[in-house]
């Protein structure tokens, strides 16, 4: 996506949590939980071209990434989330593309 914009962003998490560093870290743990099986279930979606289940799944990943630091993937889902919005599904592959792309960038950071 950008390659300005962070992976991870500790000090964004924080100030989402309200400065709360157990909370920050509890939310990004249940994020890293869930993205493997948030990454099958976009990839689903747009094999089967479901977009309203697609539009669903980026916008509870652009909500998790909003709270848990990590602005590259949430940039990935808010534009795919507002494309979809506006029904603008031919751009739906190079979207999840990113998007895919950027919970691999977490993962892998992460690890």
């Amino acid at each position: 996506m950008n390659a300005v914009m962070k992976v991870i962003d500790q000090d964004l998490a924080l100030q989402r949590a309200g400065g709360n560093a157990q909370l920050a870290a509890e939310l990004f743990s249940m994020l890293l939980q869930e993205l493997p099986q948030q990454r099958s279930a976009v990839e689903a979606a747009l094999a089967a071209a479901d977009y309203p289940a697609l539009q669903q799944l980026v916008h509870k990943l652009n909500g998790s990434a909003t709270y848990c630091g990590v602005p590259a993937l949430k940039a990935a889902a808010d534009a795919l989330e507002t494309s979809l919005k506006r029904g603008e599904t031919a751009h739906a592959a190079g979207g999840v593309a990113s998007i895919l792309e950027e919970i691999d960038r977490v993962l892998h950071q992460a690890a």
